[in-house]
């Protein structure tokens, strides 16, 4: 357990267990550091395998400003974490909104990988879509607010990761 720091001073949480190639584990929207709990277990055996909590999930900063928040940010959030522990390389393994930003470390800074998994990642919105894409996301995350979130939520948490967080 420890905090790793980012470029712009954001302290992320990691937990670490095993020795070997480093596996930097990059979680969900919906989950945590925890999410990994068993690839820990079981890729520790034969890995230093690392999972974090990306900044805004406790007890990783939580920044205030939304300009610390960006696709940007979060591979460099990644880089952060294999920087920390000087590997000059990590397999990362991503997974939805962890797999966006792995996949975005990967095309930013492949001399840092030593390979990718890329796991339920979306594309992001085409050029000429991203306008429309902006104001659908806008207007999803505006109908979001109470009782209709705590509804979402109580729907989103029955998934195979995440039902650990309903207790």
């Amino acid at each position: 357990m420890g905090y790793a720091s980012t470029d712009d001073g954001c302290r992320l949480y990691f937990e670490t267990t095993g020795t070997g190639e480093p596996l930097v584990f990059v979680h969900e929207f919906a989950g945590d550091h925890r999410s990994w709990e068993p690839q820990l277990r079981y890729f520790g055996r034969r890995y230093q395998c690392v999972a974090f909590n990306a900044r805004g999930y406790p007890p990783s900063d939580v920044p205030e400003h939304e300009s610390n928040y960006s696709q940007a940010q979060a591979w460099r959030d990644i880089l952060a974490i294999i920087d920390h522990f000087g590997f000059d390389q990590a397999h990362v393994v991503g997974l939805s909104m962890g797999g966006f930003s792995t996949l975005h470390l990967g095309l930013n800074r492949p001399d840092r990988t030593r390979s990718l998994v890329v796991a339920g990642c979306g594309y992001g919105a085409q050029k000429d879509q991203q306008e429309q894409f902006r104001q659908e996301a806008e207007a999803a995350a505006a109908s979001m607010n109470e009782p209709t979130l705590k509804t979402f939520a109580n729907s989103y948490s029955v998934g195979s990761t995440r039902v650990q967080f309903q207790q």
